[in-house]
């Protein structure tokens, strides 16, 4: 509804031929719902802004934009008023709200959703972790928001790609297989000193008793490069395939598994991805030979300093392949990339788009979310979560204490470039305290409501819609039309969250009206299936938004 009343504006500031600012680009204008409903349904600033930028007065501004509005015969407004300095505000009829609650019943699971995307493909590539250990809850944050983009990028009809780009070359891979011999060998009763960087925890044992308990484990002492590729290998097969259930158990599934082992340094097209991406940077001349290496020249292309895609030994840079990786994306057809990464990966944003800006690839259809770290806290103490000592918490164990549901929903309550303290202690609790299990028994009470009419014999009648003229139930009516600007505004910039917030200030809506509302005892049987009508559309925005974040809508708690 706001999309509409905020197009009304556009078109009538364009029949004015009013100038929107000083340069003639067109403004940006803001649609709202006031607090007050002395002050309408909507209002709007349009008038301020023009005014602002052109040295006009507001209130005049106001009456042409009126005047044009008013002209247009818009049957869903009902009066226009200009208030203050200049703000605009606008009543609308209830035969407006009425048909819009028969809108969300028509359309059940499919409110909210649209063809913005018109089947732009886009890949999205999230969590890409190194299969050099199990998922502890720090990569928990980055799967979560990335399936909560797709599935809202879906919703709003992009032909979305999940991928997972496994990074599974180099040294951290060497180590790992390092790292399980030397368990092998310990037991066997052979001690191996090795770096204290490396890979620690109860999980390198148990990998190194599993190749000892198999057929094919190898003679401890005896070829040790056989060996070492044979644990390397294992651990590596068992770690991913590990992954892989600790992310379907969060909801989190993909299409693709992208190796970079394979695909980009292997023997087959993973050379020729590599050599054919240096060859394209030399005939640009973005690189050149210095030091004995070969540099990108990153900062003719707008980075702050040049990178090393070839080093001196001719060994390829982290850099090199993810360039390659990169323009193999593109030359799959995606329209749009989008990123998923850490915060530490924040100086590694503009490197890329310089590779992307000097390969005449189109800079723009790459974005980059940068997620911030996750703080564990249980009983007001922080939980450490460090991989390298072997103390770190897994994501499987904080999903069997709290659940998938909460698990999703607090790392999906701020947004992604904030902090996050993840307070274990509020997951568990089955109160409204908790906010996922406020937002989920919302669903629940409407259940419960429309099994325990059922047994009345009363049902929800879309007939008698035009009674619901209270205050409440005008304001809950509001937030349920707002359901689609949320969607549209959380896919535009890829901020689940937004959802999250829209569905807390829904569900706290309904609690109140349920509290002090007498849904079936409503004094007549038309009213009561009104109201009943009204809850039953609170509960299909309340599931739809749900399941664009992952989360279960039950119907009893």
């Amino acid at each position: 509804m706001k999309d509409e009343i905020l197009k009304i504006i556009k078109d009538s500031v364009d029949s004015l031929g009013l100038p929107e600012t000083a340069d003639g680009n067109r403004a940006e204008f803001e649609v709202s719902v006031p607090k007050k409903k002395e002050f309408g349904d909507f209002s709007t600033n349009a008038a301020l802004i023009i005014a602002s930028a052109t040295g006009s007065s507001p209130r005049e501004v106001a009456q042409k934009i009126v005047e044009a509005i008013e002209q247009s015969s818009h049957g869903f407004i009902e009066k226009l008023d200009i208030a203050g300095p200049g703000f605009i505000n606008f009543f609308v009829n209830e035969a407006l709200f009425t048909s819009e609650l028969r809108e969300i019943l028509r359309l059940g699971g499919q409110y909210g959703a649209s063809s913005n995307g018109a089947g732009q493909k886009v890949m999205v590539e999230f969590v890409s972790a190194n299969p050099t250990g199990y998922l502890h809850f720090g990569h928990a944050r980055n799967a979560v928001v990335g399936d909560a983009v797709c599935r809202i990028l879906s919703f709003c009809g992009y032909d979305v790609t999940r991928e997972f780009y496994i990074n599974d070359a180099g040294r951290q891979m060497e180590m790992l297989g390092e790292y399980v011999y030397s368990a092998l060998s310990h037991t066997f009763g052979i001690e191996k000193e090795l770096p204290e960087d490396g890979y620690h925890g109860t999980y390198i044992s148990e990998l190194a008793e599993e190749i000892k308990e198999s057929e094919r484990c190898p003679q401890v002492p005896g070829d040790e490069p056989e060996a070492l590729e044979f644990c390397r290998e294992h651990a590596y097969s068992r770690l991913l395939e590990e992954m892989k259930k600790d992310l379907s158990d969060l909801r989190v599934d993909f299409d693709n598994w992208y190796s970079e082992r394979a695909e980009i340094h292997g023997s087959g097209g993973g050379e020729e991805k590599l050599r054919g991406t240096i060859k394209r940077l030399q005939d640009l001349g973005a690189v050149e030979k210095k030091e004995g290496a070969l540099w990108f020249k990153a900062s003719l292309h707008g980075d702050n300093q040049d990178w090393v895609i070839i080093k001196t030994d001719g060994a390829p840079t982290y850099f090199l392949s993810d360039i390659a990786y990169h323009m193999d994306k593109y030359s799959r057809g995606f329209t749009k990339l989008i990123n998923v990464w850490g915060a530490d990966h924040h100086s590694h944003v503009s490197r890329l788009k310089s590779s992307m800006k000097a390969l005449g690839l189109p800079e723009s259809a790459l974005s980059v979310l940068l997620i911030q770290f996750v703080r564990l806290v249980r009983d007001g103490v922080e939980v450490p979560m460090s991989k390298r000592t072997g103390e770190f918490v897994t994501l499987r164990e904080v999903l069997r204490e709290v659940g998938c549901d909460a698990t999703r929903f607090f790392l999906l309550m701020r947004s992604s470039d904030s902090h996050l303290d993840f307070d274990l202690s509020l997951a568990k609790k089955e109160s409204s305290e908790n906010p996922v299990y406020y937002v989920q028994y919302a669903n629940a009470r409407i259940s419960s409501l429309l099994r325990n009419s059922a047994q009345r014999g009363i049902n929800p009648s879309e007939e008698h819609l035009n009674l619901l003229s209270g205050d409440e139930e005008r304001s809950i009516i509001k937030i349920l039309l707002r359901f689609p600007e949320a969607v549209h505004s959380a896919a535009n910039s890829f901020s689940p969250h937004k959802v999250v917030y829209y569905l807390q200030e829904l569900a706290g809506e309904f609690h109140f009206y349920y509290n002090k509302t007498r849904i079936l005892d409503s004094g007549s049987t038309e009213m009561a299936s009104a109201r009943l009508c009204l809850a039953r559309c609170v509960q299909v925005v309340i599931e739809n938004g749900l399941g664009l974040l992952g989360i279960s809508a039950p119907k009893s708690m």
